[in-house]
Parts: C-alpha cells; sequence; structure tokens
C-alpha cells in the first residue's frame, strides 16, 4: 500500500452491505489509469486538490477483503472521481472495519459516515444496525455513532445544495421561457425579426445572474475552473449589453435571436444536469446532451457573435459610443471600434480554449469503464 509519488488525493470511503464506495478529491482530472482487482486499487491522475494547482497524484490500496472486480466501475465527473466497488457475495453479513488491509493510518483516507449504511434495502429510510467485529477500528466505530445522531434526515437538504437547486431550476425556466417564446413567434409570424424585443428583459437577466456561477466557486459553493465560466459571462454581456444593446439597428435583425436561440438551448440541457448532479442522480440522455451538443452549438454561437460584432463596426466608429479622445483631462484615449476589431480577431481563440475545455470534461463526465 505504497506510492512512488508522494502526492495522495483526498478519498472518502463509505460502504453499504453489498458496495463499498470511494469519493477521489480532484478536480480537472487528466489522463487517469486506474486498476481495479479483486484486491487492491492503484490510481495514477493529473489533477487539481484544494490550492495546489494541477499536480500529479497516485494511490495503491490493498483493500481490506477481496471484491468482485468484474462488476465494479468508476465514473469521473467535474468535481470528482467515484470509485464503486462491489463485495463479494459471501462478504455480506458485516460491514468492513476499515478499508485497508492493514490499520495503519493514512492522512488522507477518512471515513464518509453518510455513505455508511447497512439496510438489506438501501432505499430504506430506516437502516438495519450493523453488527461490527472485534477488528472494527473504535475511532471509526465512536465518530460512526456519533455521526448517526447527528446525521439529519433523509430528505432534508442544506441550505447550500436548496439555494443551488433553486438557482439552477431558476435558470433553467427563464431560459426555457426565451427559447419558447422566440418559437411561438416564429410560428406565428413566420419569421424571427423584432425577438430582442421579445425577451430582452429575461435573456438580461439570466446573463447578470450567471455571476454567480463564479461567486459559488470562489466562495467554495462549487468545485471547478472559475476562469472558463468568467470569460464566457464576459464575452456574453460584452456581447448583449454593450455592442446590442447600444446599437439600435441591429436590434430588429433576425440574428439577435438567431444568437439568443443558441444560448438558450445550451442552457435548456446545462441546468438540468447540475440539478440532478446536487441529488445525487444520474441521466445519461442529460449527460449526453450536456456535452455533446455544444460541439455544433459553440462554434455557431461564435459565429453569430462575431457576425453582430462585424455589422456594428461601423455604427460604433461612426456614433464614437464608448470612444475616448484626445485631448482629455487624463490623455488617455480609446477607440471601442477597434477594440471591438481586435475582439473579432481574438474572437476563434477563444473558441478553440473553451472548446479544449469542454471536450476534457466531455471526456471525463462520459467515460465508465467496467473491469
Amino acid at each position: 500500500m505504497a506510492s512512488s509519488i508522494d502526492l495522495h488525493p483526498p478519498i472518502h470511503w463509505g460502504q453499504t452491505l453489498h458496495n463499498v464506495s470511494l469519493r477521489v478529491g480532484l478536480t480537472d482530472v487528466k489522463y487517469p489509469k486506474i486498476d481495479i482487482n479483486e484486491s487492491s486499487i492503484k490510481f495514477q491522475a493529473t489533477g487539481c486538490s484544494g490550492s495546489r494547482g494541477e499536480q500529479l497524484y497516485s494511490f495503491e490500496i490493498e483493500l481490506y477483503n477481496k471484491i468482485d472486480a468484474k462488476t465494479s466501475s468508476y465514473r469521473i465527473n467535474d468535481r470528482e472521481i467515484n470509485v464503486n466497488l462491489k463485495k463479494n457475495t459471501t462478504d455480506t453479513n458485516n460491514p468492513w472495519p476499515r478499508l485497508t488491509k492493514t490499520s495503519a493510518k493514512l492522512p488522507w483516507l477518512k471515513a464518509d459516515f453518510d455513505k455508511m449504511t447497512f439496510s438489506e434495502d438501501e432505499s430504506d429510510h430506516e437502516q438495519k444496525k450493523p453488527t461490527f467485529d472485534k477488528n472494527f477500528d473504535d475511532d471509526i466505530y465512536k465518530s460512526f455513532r456519533q455521526d448517526t445522531r447527528r446525521t439529519k434526515p433523509k430528505g432534508l437538504v442544506d441550505l447550500r445544495t436548496n439555494w443551488l437547486l433553486f438557482y439552477n431550476l431558476f435558470q433553467f425556466m427563464a431560459y426555457l421561457w426565451v427559447f419558447t417564446r422566440l418559437m411561438i413567434h416564429f410560428m406565428v409570424n413566420g419569421h424571427l425579426k423584432n425577438g430582442y424585443r421579445i425577451v430582452e428583459n429575461p435573456i438580461k437577466l439570466c446573463q447578470s445572474l450567471a455571476i454567480l456561477e463564479i461567486i459559488h466557486q470562489l466562495i467554495g459553493f462549487t468545485k471547478g475552473d472559475w476562469l472558463s465560466p468568467l470569460m464566457q459571462f464576459l464575452a456574453r454581456n460584452l456581447i448583449l449589453f454593450v455592442v446590442i444593446n447600444y446599437n439600435h439597428q441591429i436590434k430588429p435583425s433576425p440574428i439577435i435571436s438567431y444568437l439568443f436561440l443558441v444560448w438558450s438551448f445550451v442552457e435548456l440541457f446545462r441546468y438540468p444536469y447540475y440539478g440532478i448532479r446536487l441529488l445525487n442522480k444520474q441521466s445519461r440522455i442529460i449527460t449526453w446532451f450536456r456535452y455533446t451538443l455544444w460541439i455544433i452549438l459553440y462554434p455557431l454561437g461564435a459565429f453569430i457573435e462575431g457576425v453582430i460584432i462585424y455589422k456594428s463596426l461601423d455604427y460604433y466608429h461612426s456614433n464614437r459610443y464608448f470612444t475616448v479622445d484626445l485631448p482629455n483631462k487624463i490623455n488617455f484615449s480609446f477607440n471601442f471600434a477597434l477594440f471591438l476589431r481586435i475582439y473579432l480577431v481574438i474572437l476563434p481563440l477563444g473558441l478553440v480554449q473553451m472548446m479544449q475545455h469542454m471536450w476534457n470534461q466531455r471526456k471525463k463526465a462520459l467515460i465508465k469503464k467496467n473491469e
């Protein structure tokens, strides 16, 4: 149970009568190598944990008892790695006293008491009292008993989860309204002109509230990379609140409606995906759409944004909006039309970076390996 690499990821483990679960606390996982056999599990991957930044992590654990490696599995997602080890059918009478073969204490391995359930029917609300053998770790046993008394009733979700569920549901409903309203407008009128006027307020509200997704990560409500959401937030709001909002000539154009349809259609799967994750549920369909639709919609959205900027160049050049000319008291000049031209040039670079990030996320989210 040793590794040639000193860095170990934080691991929380739990168990039921039939399974042992491991939650490996790494984000942005790259190049994972996970080997599950009947008596041990080996792990190595590059990822982020806490404030360390991207590092190479590894561990090798010799398990307390043998498992069924063929039916054991793991899943990599945005926030962590979940490993499910299937106990042998002959090993379901008593819980494991510890995860490891030896009783040596590992500072990076802790018991997850929320995952310690020993009911014959794991969906039952009442737990069967576990029978611990004489080798059960005293510290874990004491902590387990204390944790059992402190545990909240099932179904009672903490404030953080409640807030995130509300936020994701609100954003989903708002984007659904935008998408539905534009589609009704098209079916009734046969065109998408003046779509901006119809959905201006809700789309602005959605894009303004998106800053909370950055705040959530900074205050620890969610895990993951905060830079990519920040870049998307700034880019979308530049287009919406500046380029479109002050260009009265382009507002009636159907191209604005096309952009809003692309934005909203992406979010119709992103927010439900986050919601079911908060509930510790999985949906292969929603996950697949969440990490597949962007392959078409992100380039399409970037193309439409580029067209809107290009069509706005003459307008901002002639009207001098947001342009600061010399001379002035602070001896500073800024040409907003030139800024838009530069932004138009670097827009494809930002798209490539975003697509690389999403592609890595897609590989992690859709990988499920069965040994």
